[in-house]
């Protein structure tokens, strides 16, 4: 298979091929509808500028449309094929010959890869965020459903004060929120056009860029080709950073529930559904995959760390290190969208034994209970601290005694202050945006190739 750039009498080593091309022809194939999309934007720009006459560019959009027919929006490829970009060039050359060398007027495979990879990263960043609403509405009808179902809340690994179950998914869910508003911040960041930007340092050519930036559904121009070129790396980690935060999270809760169903505990119970079982050990029923999210967690950290670590310290402009960011990016996409998916599925078949977690309850749990009774009769806080630490051993948990202690909480936040009317709305209101923000894209994409 040609290279697109080869100038004639080059014998590169296939030694250096294969160390070049690394991994990149395995994960292109992913690449390719993107690649399409672009490729038919920049025609229809060179089309509009003069370079192409209308039945050459007719005939690369016909052509290319004919390509995602037959092969859909993925395709194998191989080393000789090095990358997507020479993939499809070699693809529209091979049937359309002179008219197919045309198409990459104006382009440098650097500005190529940066849009495809632009157009990847919306995509996914949409579909995570999607996912991650999904979510966070499985957390509203679990902690709705147990909004009075009371646990032991813990620091230091020893208990407390209580908590209800729907007071634990609140937490999470407004952790979630939060991370959801990250991931806007992040998409609007990356939602710039960088094609039409070369190598890194302007074409000489007069190419309409804001056509292209409408014709792909880009927010604005990445104007800048240096800008463009640095951004290489450095927006791939942020993107890796804001995923990785659903993986903190995830892990702390699959810590909770890890803890919670030991069989110390038992304050969960869960299905088969979610668990395996021991290869030499008839009894056991491991909740082993939420072990598999704290694992997880740390791989994606991980991709962020060697993504910055690859990207300080070099010079400005295109280097070729950059390939090796595809690889932790698009490998953090898929482990957090699984996990996301993951986790609903574990929340949806877990079930709490409201007796098991009460004969569990130490009376210690109760004691800031008493010395907030104490200081709302005027007494010192400290005072009241002491006379309660020599009556927690006579306290008895009672449900009279577990109602008081959540009724007296009433500062915001508290756990039997929560709306969950309110969580919901706030829910859907993303879940709004996510959603037109993701059918604008996909409409604006499929319109290249009608």
């Amino acid at each position: 298979m040609a290279k697109v750039w080869e100038k004639g009498g080059e014998n590169l080593h296939p030694l250096v091929e294969s160390y070049e091309v690394g991994q990149d022809y395995l994960l292109d194939g992913k690449l390719y509808f993107y690649e399409m999309a672009a490729s038919l934007a920049h025609a229809a720009m060179l089309y509009k500028i003069g370079i192409l006459s209308e039945k050459e560019y007719q005939d690369i959009k016909q052509t290319i449309i004919e390509l995602f027919h037959q092969h859909g929006k993925e395709i194998p490829l191989t080393i000789a094929d090095e990358d997507i970009h020479s993939k499809l060039e070699n693809q529209l050359t091979e049937k359309l010959q002179e008219t197919g060398k045309k198409l990459h007027t104006g382009r440098s495979r650097n500005d190529q890869v940066m849009v495809v990879l632009r157009l990847y990263e919306k995509n996914h960043l949409l579909s995570t965020a999607l996912k991650a609403i999904n979510l966070l509405k499985t957390m509203a009808n679990l902690g709705e459903s147990h909004y009075q179902t009371i646990l032991p809340g813990y620091t230091h690994t020893k208990q407390a004060m209580l908590m209800t179950v729907g007071f634990w998914m609140a937490g999470f869910i407004e952790l979630g929120m939060d991370n959801l508003f990250h991931l806007e911040n992040i998409y609007k960041l990356i939602d710039a056009n960088p094609l039409g930007t070369g190598s890194g340092f302007g074409v000489p050519l007069p190419l309409d860029r804001d056509m292209t930036t409408r014709l792909l559904g880009f927010g604005r121009i990445h104007y800048s080709p240096l800008a463009v070129q640095n951004s290489r790396g450095k927006f791939e980690a942020m993107i890796v950073d804001a995923l990785w935060n659903w993986m903190l999270d995830g892990s702390r809760l699959a810590a909770d529930l890890l803890t919670w169903n030991m069989d110390e505990l038992l304050f969960i119970e869960t299905t088969g559904a979610i668990t395996t079982g021991s290869s030499l050990m008839p009894q056991k029923r491991n909740l082993d995959v939420m072990e598999l999210v704290r694992a997880k967690a740390s791989v994606v950290q991980s991709y962020a760390s060697q993504i910055k670590s690859m990207t300080t310290g070099l010079l400005s402009g295109y280097n070729r290190d950059m390939q090796e960011t595809k690889e932790p990016l698009m490998r953090s996409f898929a482990i957090v969208e699984e996990t996301l998916d993951i986790l609903s599925l574990v929340l949806e078949n877990i079930r709490f034994n409201e007796e098991r977690i009460k004969s569990l309850l130490s009376p210690g749990l109760f004691a800031t209970d008493l010395v907030f009774q104490a200081v709302r009769k005027g007494k010192p806080f400290r005072d009241a601290y002491r006379e309660a630490a020599k009556q927690i051993s006579k306290l008895e948990v009672t449900p009279d005694l577990i109602r008081q202690s959540l009724a007296s909480r009433i500062s915001p936040g508290s756990p039997l202050t929560y709306d969950y009317d309110a969580i919901r709305a706030e829910i859907r209101r993303a879940e709004g945006f996510w959603q037109k923000q993701s059918e604008d894209f996909q409409r604006t994409l499929d319109a290249l190739f009608q």
